[in-house]
């Protein structure tokens, strides 16, 4: 059975001087706005809308997240520090790192403790463990980040002003697996995931047409250190679906354009597969959607009314991109 449908908002854009501690202050503050980027009102845990919290050891290292709709207890988390810290990492990923934003989730999860430790949400079997999120701050000057939201997703997209270039973090319910069988779908019927654009490189412009497994790809994962990873919390579980560190691929390649449309000249929208890599299905994207390509944070309308907001890979340049629908 397929989940419901989410209606994806776009909060906006905050920038910050570049430092990681400013980066996730930042971050924090979209997450606690209360207005969306257009005007219209936001009320952190009603409708699309995260409740986020943070924590502050002299300046803010790590930031956490609820989604409004969360029968299962999921928190999730970015953090980071400038200096060295021994957070729990995840394979692939082979070694902690300074200076880069990481990202988890944790399920059935209990009271905050801190985000350094093996249990930073008590449930001593529900946290997945860090992977890393960005490159290190000093690799790209990261000066703002973006936030657009639904019921069960968020998406973060740190960008850097003079080239453009990004990497991007995503957390929730993002992948519909279109069935309620136990080894399918948890209790709720949903698949809970986490990705990310890694340490190694920014995000490539043509991310779509990066073949499946390697590296500078988006929505999907690789299975290189420093990569860019996404992962699917196995149904019940604290490991990803194939095993401890194992990737959700995006299934197939494209070649979208900027002339890429319906026959009737409207927007394209094309869901995404996701798989395991060894010919495992594990659902379909959640009203996000390969479009044309585009600059990021730009609102889709017909007329007046929004259609939906797209991410791309850069913020000054078109490149390859996602339509999230509202």
């Amino acid at each position: 059975m397929a989940n419901p449908t989410l209606n994806w908002r776009y909060v906006g854009v905050q920038t910050f001087v570049s430092t990681i501690n400013n980066a996730l202050d930042a971050a924090y503050t979209l997450g606690t706005a209360t207005t969306y980027a257009d005007g219209s009102a936001r009320t952190p845990g009603t409708g699309s809308a995260w409740t986020w919290n943070r924590e502050v050891s002299g300046v803010t290292v790590a930031a956490y997240g609820v989604p409004p709709t969360n029968a299962l207890g999921f928190d999730y988390i970015i953090g980071g520090t400038v200096g060295a810290s021994a957070y729990t990492f995840l394979t692939p990923d082979t070694a902690t790192l300074a200076n880069c934003i990481v990202y988890g989730m944790n399920r059935s999860s209990g009271a905050f403790t801190t985000w350094t430790s093996a249990t930073p949400f008590t449930n001593a079997g529900g946290f997945s463990g860090y992977w890393r999120g960005t490159r290190t701050f000093v690799a790209t000057a990261y000066d703002s980040v973006s936030m657009w939201e639904s019921q069960e997703g968020c998406i973060l997209q740190f960008a850097n002003a003079a080239n453009g270039q990004s990497a991007t973090i995503g957390l929730g319910a993002l992948i519909d697996p279109l069935s309620s069988a136990p080894l399918n779908a948890e209790s709720d019927g949903r698949l809970y995931s986490m990705w990310g654009s890694g340490s190694v490189s920014v995000t490539s412009g043509t991310w779509a047409s990066v073949a499946v497994g390697t590296d500078a790809t988006a929505w999907a994962g690789s299975a290189g250190s420093g990569g860019c990873h996404m992962g699917t919390f196995a149904p019940g579980t604290n490991v990803m679906l194939g095993g401890a560190g194992a990737q959700t691929y995006r299934f197939g390649t494209y070649v979208p354009t900027t002339t890429f449309t319906s026959t009737n000249g409207d927007i394209a929208r094309v869901p995404l597969s996701a798989w395991n890599g060894t010919n495992t299905y594990i659902g379909q994207s959640r009203q996000w959607y390969i479009t044309k390509d585009s600059l990021s944070r730009l609102t889709w309308t017909n007329g007046v009314t929004v259609i939906g907001y797209i991410w791309s890979a850069s913020i000054t340049g078109t490149t390859d991109a996602i339509v999230m629908t509202y």
